[in-house]
């Protein structure tokens, strides 16, 4: 097979991890990456949940915390129509909160959480972007949000920024400001626009089958799902650990293709 590779080759239609290595039939020169923020470069901010859960004599750690997230994601990627107090519930559940509590407990962590900005930088996220945009791949930002105020948080966690002193960006498509949530195509759109890249060069990573997944797919992107737990079942997409893993292996990707950049 021959490969004609830009900055990093993934693969196509419906590529499958192997060993670290993107295997495939048909190679797609990839130049930019779209992602998603919350559970790919920032996750819940522990700190924030258990000033939450003292108010029902709980607490709990890190790595519950961020497990809660994930299966919370899960049920809604399940669910047609989400019952939001069920969903709340069940991510108060999750982190140990008793039953009589779970009710009012998943209503303040979903206000005081979910609706705000209480999200910290996922491990390793912040170094992972740095690393993928100086390797010369160029990203932008497709996030869903309630509060309308993803540039700002990104900024503050360390992440990244449209111009100044972080890793660089070039757009931050916050869903609240555009108006339009995905996965309507046209988020992936403007997102594409600002990278100037045509979808089938662009690969979307993020946590939600339903947002992520099927958004990007359905406007030709290729795909990686965050799936820590290994949760999902669906084998016609790629996943992987955390965003950090999936640069790790497309860096070291790279780094066969181009040996003389190692």
């Amino acid at each position: 097979m021959k490969i004609e590779i830009c900055d990093a080759v993934t693969t196509g239609p419906n590529p499958v991890w192997h060993d670290s290595i993107w295997a495939c039939q048909t190679a797609i020169v990839i130049r930019a990456v779209t992602i998603d923020a919350h559970g790919v470069l920032l996750l819940p901010d522990p700190t924030a949940i258990n000033a939450v859960l003292e108010h029902f004599s709980c607490r709990t750690d890190e790595a519950t915390c961020w497990k809660a997230h994930y299966r919370m994601i899960r049920l809604l990627d399940l669910a047609a129509n989400p019952d939001w107090p069920t969903m709340n519930r069940s991510f108060a559940e999750a982190l140990g909160v008793k039953p009589s509590d779970q009710v009012e407990a998943g209503a303040m962590l979903a206000d005081r959480i979910y609706l705000g900005t209480a999200w910290i930088s996922a491990p390793g996220a912040a170094a992972a972007l740095e690393i993928l945009t100086e390797s010369g791949l160029r990203a932008a930002i497709v996030s869903n949000t309630v509060h309308g105020e993803l540039a700002e948080l990104l900024s503050r966690t360390g992440m990244c920024q449209v111009g100044g002193g972080l890793a660089p960006v070039a757009a931050i498509i916050d869903s609240r400001v555009v108006g339009i949530a995905k996965p309507d195509p046209r988020p992936f759109q403007m997102a594409l626009g600002a990278l100037n890249e045509p979808a089938t060069n662009v690969v979307h990573v993020g946590d939600s089958l339903h947002s992520d997944v099927v958004g990007a797919l359905g406007v030709g992107m290729s795909v990686v799902h965050i799936d820590p737990l290994n949760l999902c079942a669906d084998h016609h997409h790629e996943h992987s650990y955390s965003f950090e893993d999936f640069v790790n292996n497309l860096i070291e990707q790279k780094k066969q293709i181009h040996p003389e950049d190692g």
